[in-house]
This record gives structure tokens, C-alpha cells and sequence, in this order.
């Protein structure tokens, strides 16, 4: 049987595909990852009404069969396609699915006669380190072959509501822009942001709080950002496709990860046989001119490591890693 795929743009909170699509979507998110569905019900009949922006709610079927779900919305000003949630049933988790759902999600917005400069997806990193875990590595591999690219600047999925404090995490933003550019200024990654924090987040949430707490939101929005300013604060552009390395894309990513390992340990036991050889030499040369004894040397030089160690450790933030990652980053850069 032929496989047809197709989106479907759900516009009625109380029709039954749609209370299907919430319920598949409410399945398939992580509890502390998930929008109140009240919300989305409020805001698919309302978001166009209160706003000259729009909010789509989509479902994304297979031969008829609900499958997958996702949010997007669109920001005239900007030209700007925020990607909100892309879910798909677990039964249905195959990578050629992930491609259609893309696909048949760009169609739409072509359909839809948007004008779009820029698409962009949230890609949550859940841990504050380097890497994002592997599922969500996963996720990136996807987008990345689906034409989107990595910004390479440090991103803050605000959280949900004032309490799930959960939801609020370092991510990856990526981007889609029809022209595949390899960089931003960082105006326009500003702009970007201040699109997604405070036309979407701070939109959403104004209807379901309060005063007080809408101005608490805010005050955490403004924070967030802060810190993504002075990240930038010295940037005139921001490289797009950041993280090449660690998103490798095909069949032999374990394989190549061997290898880079394999090419690293050899690396650093050439680097240590040229040290001892380097050091026995200067020592035996120091032993010659000024006849201080190897043992007397070797004391010398310890006690000096230790206390550029000691010294070392005061000086920079995160102790624990300075070292192995210095050497981490001499290695790499062999």
C-alpha cells in the first residue's frame, strides 16, 4: 500500500481530530516539557484575534491515521517561523517519517503564502555542559539533514509558566533560511529572540496570569536574555552550523568517533615520549654544568608542578576541568 502523508490544520478546539491530536501530543511529551493543552485550545481560536501574527495547531497524517502534532507560529514583522513541539507517535519513529513531517510542514507554510526569512526550532539540552545529551543529538541530526543549522551561540528555552522550573534549560536554536547562510549579524539573532521571548512566551502566558505575575515572567524572560547579550556582546556576527564535530551526520559516526579517539591516544603518547626525551636531556645537561643530581632535579620540578597546580586552581572558575580540558583542546588542535 502506497504511504501518503499529509498535514492538517486543526481551527476548531472542539473537534474531535483536534482533542485526538492533544491527546496524542500529551502521550509523547515528557510532563515537565509539556504546554497545559487548556492553553493550546485557548489560543488556537484566539492568538490571530488578539495579535496581527499567527498560530498554527497541525496534525501530520499517514494514509488518514493521525500520527504526529506540532505548533508554529509566524511573525510578520520578523518573517519569522517559530517551530513549537514536532511529535510524532512512537509506533511511527522512523527517519524517513521525520523527513515527510518536515516536508509536509514546509508545504504548508508555502500554501499559506508566508513570507518567511527565517525558520527556527528549539532544541532542549536539559544539562548546563557542552553537549547536548543524545537524544537530543538525535533530534539535531534530523533537523540538520531536513536543511536546518546550528546557531553557535548559547540559547535558554524559557520555562513554562513561573513554576515548572523544569521546563527552563540551555538549548540549541536552529535555523532555515531559504539562502543556506553560514552566518548572522547578531542584530538579527537578536531580533530573532526577542520575537520568540516576548511576542510568543510572554504573549501566551499574559491571558492565564496576573499582574504580578506577568511581571515576575518578564523580570525571568529579561534575564535570560541578559545573559544571551553578553555572550554576543563582543560578536559582529554569529556563525551558523555551529557544532559540526559533535553532530556528525551518517551511518559511520561510531566508527569515525573510534578513530578520532584512536588518533588522540596516539597523539598524546607521541607528545609524552618527546616530553620524557626532552626533559631527560635538559636534566642530564643541568647534571653536567652545574652538577645538581637528577634525584635533586626531579624534587625541584614536582614541587613547582604542584604549586602552579595549587596556583592554577584558584585562578580559574571550574577546577575540576581545566586541566583535561586544556589538554583536551591541545590535542584537538593537532
Amino acid at each position: 500500500m502506497k504511504s501518503v502523508y499529509e498535514i492538517k490544520r486543526f481551527k476548531n478546539s472542539k473537534s474531535l481530530e483536534f482533542i485526538k491530536a492533544l491527546k496524542l501530543y500529551s502521550e509523547n511529551i515528557e510532563p515537565a516539557f509539556r504546554t497545559d493543552t487548556k492553553e493550546i485550545m485557548y489560543w488556537i481560536e484566539n492568538f490571530h484575534v488578539k495579535y496581527k501574527d499567527s498560530f498554527y495547531v497541525l496534525g501530520f497524517y499517514l494514509n488518514n491515521t493521525l500520527i504526529g502534532f506540532t505548533e508554529i507560529a509566524y511573525f510578520t514583522e520578523e518573517k519569522l517561523v517559530v517551530v513549537d513541539y514536532l511529535v510524532i507517535d512512537k509506533a511511527f519513529r522512523k527517519n524517513n517519517t521525520f523527513y515527510e513531517f518536515i516536508n509536509k510542514i514546509e508545504e504548508f507554510i508555502s500554501q499559506e503564502n508566508l513570507l518567511v526569512d527565517y525558520v527556527v526550532a528549539e532544541v532542549g539540552c536539559y544539562l548546563e555542559n557542552a553537549e547536548p545529551p543524545e537524544n537530543s543529538k538525535n533530534i539535531i541530526r534530523l533537523l540538520k539533514i531536513s536543511r536546518f543549522n546550528v546557531i553557535k551561540c548559547k540559547y535558554y528555552v524559557p520555562r513554562l509558566g513561573l513554576v515548572n522550573y523544569e521546563s527552563e534549560m540551555i538549548a540549541v536554536l536552529m535555523l532555515y533560511s531559504p539562502d543556506n547562510i553560514k552566518q548572522i549579524k547578531k542584530e538579527t539573532f537578536i531580533k530573532i529572540i526577542n520575537a520568540i521571548y516576548y511576542k510568543y512566551y510572554l504573549r501566551w502566558y499574559e491571558v492565564f496570569f496576573t499582574e504580578k505575575e506577568c511581571f515576575d515572567y518578564k523580570n525571568m524572560l529579561d534575564l535570560l536574555m541578559s545573559k544571551i547579550l553578553k555572550n554576543v556582546n563582543k560578536m559582529d556576527f554569529i556563525e551558523i552550523n555551529g557544532y559540526s564535530s559533535l553532530f556528525t551526520i551518517g551511518t559511520l559516526d561510531s566508527k569515525v568517533l573510534k578513530l578520532k579517539k584512536g588518533v588522540k591516544l596516539l597523539t598524546f603518547l607521541i607528545i609524552s615520549i618527546i616530553c620524557i626525551l626532552f626533559v631527560g636531556s635538559i636534566s642530564l645537561f643541568i647534571q653536567n654544568q652545574f652538577g645538581i643530581d637528577i634525584d635533586s632535579q626531579t624534587s625541584i620540578f614536582t614541587l613547582s608542578v604542584v604549586i602552579i597546580l595549587i596556583i592554577s586552581s584558584l585562578l580559574f572558575e571550574k577546577k575540576s576541568n581545566f586541566f583535561s580540558n586544556l589538554l583536551e583542546k591541545l590535542i584537538d588542535k593537532l
